[in-house]
């Protein structure tokens, strides 16, 4: 099957699949908490509709919580707002709106979010993607580079300082004072979740304008979750939350088949011919979001949940990021990965490079 048709195929899938979810049940699956826990909180997502974004709005919906999801295009916003509203746990009790913005445009983000009419609670960073910039450094043009910048990180960054700033703005306030129709009282917890991606732990030839990307997202989570304890107060707390999934069925995901390199789809173990056989190699953007808003539950900042891949190549990049649980786990794995299985992984990846240069040369 061609790539197009693997893309059509994947579409007609998630319709069929979109019409007959049960977001309840996924939401009070036993690594969720099973009571409606979110009534009277509020999340934005971007990005939310398609993919990872749109699983875990659905999943906030279905523990009670208000949601507000932000993409650029309205017919898919619209979409995915009406099913989002379809796994409300109460959609008298609960709000759902959808807002068509370019999120790469950060005066349009910060008007966005504060045209809403409750103040977020938790945001979640979804937005991005690169099926179009996909190729060598070599092949790629320069206005190619400069958009997946933008798509990946900037629409990431402007969100964050969107929200952060509303927080703060609002910290200042007497207490008491909110916006009219927030509805969250006493001691505010206040949550940014960086949905990034494990290709920031490594350089993955034929994705050279997205590694640096997801680099940046990566760096921007570490510094701010130091910066954001400054605006910590006995009424407020504020917590940064970045999850590394791997490769995963999504609707970019597939388009991205398309486009990616034949070297690059054997380092990843893409290059197979059917929809089906992705589907048994890759766990789905429900299954992701179910382990990333688990993991964002119980606090942790760094969350590799749906691989190991991911979660070994993060002990090998800790740096000042804090490691998971009491440490002593990343600190062996790190040792193992730096003095073993790093270097074999690099010079695989070596010698692939040179037998797929000789190739293209011939």
């Amino acid at each position: 099957m061609c790539n197009c048709a693997l893309a059509e195929s994947y579409r007609t899938c998630l319709h069929r699949t979109c019409l007959h979810r049960t977001w309840k049940t996924l939401a009070c699956n036993e690594s969720m908490k099973p009571d409606y826990d979110l009534f009277g909180k509020t999340a934005f997502i971007t990005g939310g509709s398609g993919g990872l974004g749109n699983a875990i709005s659905n999943i906030l919906a279905a523990r009670g919580a208000h949601v507000t999801i932000f993409a650029r295009r309205p017919g898919p916003l619209e979409d995915a707002k009406n099913e989002i509203v379809r796994n409300c746990v109460d959609v008298d009790r609960q709000e759902i709106n959808a807002v068509a913005v370019n999120m790469a445009d950060a005066s349009a983000v910060s008007e966005a979010f504060r045209s809403q009419p409750r103040i977020a609670d938790f945001l979640y960073c979804c937005a991005g993607g690169n099926h179009a910039e996909n190729g060598f450094f070599i092949d790629l043009k320069a206005a190619q580079l400069d958009s997946c910048m933008t798509n990946n990180y900037y629409s990431t960054a402007y969100a964050a300082k969107a929200i952060l700033d509303i927080w703060v703005e609002n910290d200042k306030k007497p207490t008491g004072i909110d916006m009219p129709n927030n509805t969250t009282t006493g001691p505010k917890t206040r949550k940014i979740v960086f949905a990034n991606s494990a290709a920031a732990f490594l350089g993955l030839p034929g994705s050279v304008a997205y590694t640096p990307a997801k680099s940046a997202v990566r760096a921007l989570a570490d510094t701010l979750r130091f910066e954001v304890l400054r605006h910590n107060s006995s009424s407020t707390t504020y917590t940064i939350h970045i999850a590394f999934p791997a490769d995963f069925i999504s609707p970019g995901f597939v388009l991205e088949q398309d486009t990616k390199p034949d070297l690059t789809k054997r380092i990843q173990g893409t290059d197979v011919a059917t929809l089906a056989e992705l589907e048994k190699k890759f766990p789905s953007s429900e299954n992701v979001a179910r382990g990333i808003v688990a993991r964002v539950d119980k606090g942790d900042f760094i969350i590799c949940e749906d691989s190991l891949a991911a979660s070994l190549l993060f002990t090998n990049m800790i740096g000042l990021s804090p490691k998971r649980g009491l440490g002593i786990v990343d600190s062996l794995l790190s040792v193992v990965m730096g003095c073993f299985v790093v270097p074999v992984l690099r010079r695989r990846w070596e010698r692939m490079c040179r037998e797929d240069g000789s190739n293209q040369s011939r």
